[in-house]
């Protein structure tokens, strides 16, 4: 018993040299690893926009969206002007399609605004990602949206919304509610 401390001591340090040896190893291997092949996995669909992304994409485009998100929650969207580009698109979950000048789109905005009470976005992810045969940008938003009427009862909805970001703004934007379970 007496000798399987030292041996056992001494095996655990030689795994441990080991693996910090072979750790540095791998890490020289990875820097010099040519990226990987490009997927030629058939699949039984055929994406119609692209199934060519990366991700994660740009993160300054994900901190821009949560930045507009956040000035919308606090009803500020004269703030939200330097983040548009001068014509968006947007497709709300109600069926709304709007296509014009930013501007119009803040005039919606501010009487939605106005009907609340409050607004408050529990965040649950976001992701970055850009497609590479189409060289588009777009952040990926799933949220909860808590909505306090100024007359009416609140009202809680899961909350999905894709963004486009082109030249650092925002050109597209649409938008999917479902109702939590009960």
């Amino acid at each position: 018993m007496k000798q399987s401390f030292p041996f056992a001591l001494s095996l655990s340090l030689s795994l441990l040299l080991s693996s910090c040896s072979s750790n540095e190893s791998s890490k020289s291997e990875t820097a010099t690893t040519p990226a990987p092949a490009k997927d030629t996995t058939v699949y039984p669909y055929h994406a119609s926009y692209s199934s060519d992304i990366t991700v994660p994409g740009r993160s300054d485009y994900a901190l821009l969206t949560l930045k507009v998100w956040k000035f919308f929650e606090r009803g500020m969207i004269d703030s939200l002007d330097p983040y548009f580009a001068d014509s968006v698109v947007y497709m709300d979950a109600a069926g709304m399609n709007f296509h014009g000048p930013k501007q119009k789109l803040f005039e919606f905005a501010k009487k939605d605004v106005a009907s609340l009470d409050s607004l408050r976005f529990d965040m649950n992810s976001w992701t970055s990602s850009h497609v590479n045969d189409r060289n588009d940008d777009w952040v990926n938003i799933w949220a909860v949206e808590r909505v306090y009427p100024k007359k009416g009862k609140a009202d809680t909805s899961w909350i999905h919304e894709d963004w486009q970001i082109k030249n650092g703004k925002v050109v597209y934007f649409n938008q999917f509610k479902a109702r939590p379970a009960r």
